[in-house]
């Protein structure tokens, strides 16, 4: 097929050289001629040398917005393989493996979701910030959601007042890190009738006195899904909730004149039953876009080579983490994505119930 396409191509090429101006124009209205011209698989060289030898063809491009490059740049971009025009492209050539990570979430390497750098667990336990007497867990023998922050310090800097820098997104207070996502989302889902238990723990503390570090976060959250599945046998959905590092301009959108923190879905490859993660992932992003179309930045799909790898979601096919936000997000942009989660969960988690009583 792709041989054949090449003969085309340059069949087509070989006519522009031969046939007078007028019927160049007649020959552009062809509709194959027109699906070679918007294909991704017409190169930018076979571009540079039709539009060498006709005029109408680079028109025609420029009406498409597709920029004919110049003879310097491609030179550069084969003999490096880096697009001057595309930084991205820099960084796919630089880092192994980046153009594969960005192909697994159907996106492009500068949207790419981003991990905030560990803090120091020492100093930020330092600056305090949460009432160590507060019960973590709140507790709900009927719940059929436990929600809980592997990350519970990635945290806003609009609430952080004296800190600015992305790398100083952390807090141990649970009014300005992700765990007040959490409670949002908790609030939301029990006003839809949706038993939910949260789980509070300042878990940069937790791994601290046990000598751990933030690479122990996803094995000392095991320990806590476990727990909560004990204290409940309806638990049925496990939602990690963490926010992204990327800043505000990509993080946020604007629906129907409201602001709202981006939301996306992290999928880990490295169990046997991810495909059912998946499904459900891709279920919740789907309804969430048909109902606040721009709110969700996609399902990502990891696997070892790009962290964790399991997610803990190995322990429920209805195990999810979601990245709600970046380190620039509003507590308004927050609320409104968390209700606009909450909305979707609790009518697939209805819908579920009624399935399941007519089994």
């Amino acid at each position: 097929m792709f041989t054949i396409y090449v003969h085309v191509l340059f069949g087509v090429f070989f006519a522009f050289l031969v046939l007078s101006p007028n019927k160049q124009m007649d020959f552009m209205q062809y509709s194959f001629v027109n699906e070679m011209i918007d294909s991704e698989s017409t190169s930018d060289v076979l571009r540079l040398m039709i539009g060498s030898e006709m005029a109408p063809y680079n028109a025609q491009l420029k009406d498409k917005g597709i920029e004919v490059p110049s003879v310097s740049s491609l030179f550069f971009q084969t003999a490096a393989g880096v697009k001057l025009s595309d930084f991205s492209s820099l960084l796919e050539t630089a880092i192994p493996g980046l153009q594969q990570s960005a192909s697994l979430m159907d996106s492009n390497v500068a949207s790419m979701p981003i991990e905030s750098p560990p803090p120091d667990f020492d100093k930020l336990l330092e600056e305090g910030g949460q009432d160590e007497e507060d019960e973590p867990i709140e507790k709900n023998e009927e719940a059929n959601v436990f929600v809980y922050h592997s990350h519970s310090w990635e945290a806003f800097l609009p609430m952080l007042d004296s800190k600015t820098k992305p790398s100083e997104a952390s807090s141990t207070d649970r009014d300005k890190n992700i765990v007040m996502v959490g409670s949002m989302l908790t609030e939301e889902l029990e006003e839809r009738g949706i038993q939910t238990m949260h789980d509070k723990t300042n878990v940069a503390a937790a791994l601290n006195e046990q000598g751990l570090n933030h690479n122990d976060s996803y094995t000392f959250a095991r320990k806590t899904i476990k727990a909560a599945a004990s204290e409940s046998d309806d638990i049925s959905y496990f939602i990690d909730i963490h926010r992204d590092a990327q800043r505000k301009d990509i993080t946020t959108s604007q629906i129907n004149g409201k602001p709202y923190a981006k939301i996306y879905f992290v999928v880990g490859t490295a169990h046997e039953q991810y495909k059912k993660n998946a499904a459900f992932a891709n279920q919740i992003n789907q309804s969430l876009e048909d109902k606040y179309p721009g709110i969700s930045r996609g399902v990502y799909k990891k696997d070892k080579t790009m962290g964790n790898g399991v997610y803990n979601q190995d322990f429920s096919e209805n195990a999810i983490l979601i990245e709600v936000g970046g380190i620039d997000n509003t507590k308004e942009e927050l609320r409104n994505s968390s209700k606009a989660l909450a909305e979707v969960l609790s009518n697939h988690i209805h819908q579920a119930e009624k399935v399941n009583a007519k089994q």
